[in-house]
């Protein structure tokens, strides 16, 4: 779309400011199917009724239901990913049980408190298909770079034994998705208190073991 398209308006509203609103609608109503019904029963067209918005619109915006997959899926990382960043920066400096008790208690706090978020980035998009997986595992390496750094950072200011963290790190990580999901959608739900400890004692274990 030309520039000057994308500066016309309609209704009052800009072109561009009401393609970005529908793409968040559709957004919002693939991760309340994706979560409801699951990624591989669901169809364009409950997307579309869901969304209020036509199959035309939705071809507009994206190839097909893969498409919003990967962006629902890149969306979340990345909220989290900056939660955790700014979590861990915060606590910087008070050590390693502080920095990870923060880190944990952003990454829960992103992911599993809405649990359609929790159900389509840590459920729906495993094995979803090859394209999603190979997205799903790089942001899997991306997650376990971000807790090696804390790692060697503790090591090197021998708060923890210096090791090769990569197997320990990859392992946890595993566990902790298994752990958030289940408590975004357990009712009633368990003090978050004592998840984020339970799973930042299981962290720091891995790193010091």
């Amino acid at each position: 779309m030309t520039r000057a398209a994308l500066g016309r308006t309609y209704a009052g509203q800009a072109i561009a400011d009401r393609q970005k609103e529908r793409r968040a609608r559709f957004l919002e109503s693939a991760l309340t199917i994706f979560a409801q019904d699951g990624y591989s029963n669901s169809s364009v067209g409950a997307i579309c009724r869901a969304a209020g918005l036509s199959s035309r619109q939705f071809y507009e915006e994206f190839s097909g239901r893969e498409d919003v997959l990967v962006e629902l899926f890149q969306n979340i990382e990345a909220e989290s990913m900056a939660a955790v960043a700014d979590a861990v920066a915060q606590a910087g400096g008070r050590g390693i049980e502080a920095v990870i008790q923060a880190a944990t208690r952003a990454y829960i706090q992103s992911v599993a408190s809405d649990p359609r978020r929790a159900r389509v980035g840590l459920v729906e998009v495993v094995g979803a298909s090859p394209r999603v997986e190979e997205v799903r595992l790089d942001q899997r390496k991306v997650w376990a770079q971000m807790v090696l750094g804390i790692a060697q950072h503790a090591a090197e200011s021998g708060e923890i034994p210096s090791g090769d963290y990569a197997i320990r790190v990859s392992a946890v990580i595993g566990a902790i998705n298994y752990v958030v999901y289940d408590w975004s959608v357990a009712d009633p739900k368990p003090d978050i208190e004592t998840v984020i400890s339970v799973l930042s004692r299981s962290l720091i274990g891995a790193m010091a073991s």
